[in-house]
């Protein structure tokens, strides 16, 4: 998944702030092999590692919180001098 983040100013146009990937692989996976996470209490389901090849400030960890899959991303943004973005993501079935 990709995000581009942006400043808003009211009189001129918007400027890009600075971009981020994110691998939601490691979700979709540890979602999809425990099913209902509802039957589940809190625990850690998966992991997003820190790498040279991505951009993550530090490991991510794929959680079963109050029956509910998320996961907490911490990035640098990309394309820009400096800049981090903190993103919180969250399963949410089809059937809901």
């Amino acid at each position: 998944m990709c995000i581009q983040v942006f400043d808003y100013d009211t009189f001129s146009a918007d400027d890009i702030m600075g971009e981020a990937e994110i691998d939601i692989q490691p979700m979709i996976a540890s979602a999809m092999a425990f099913g209902d996470a509802g039957m589940f209490g809190d625990m850690q389901i998966g992991k997003w590692l820190k790498s040279h090849d991505n951009a993550l400030l530090e490991d991510s960890t794929v959680n079963i919180v109050d029956g509910k899959v998320k996961q907490a991303v911490s990035l640098k943004l990309q394309n820009v001098e400096s800049g981090e973005i903190y993103l919180e993501l969250e399963w949410m079935p089809l059937e809901q």
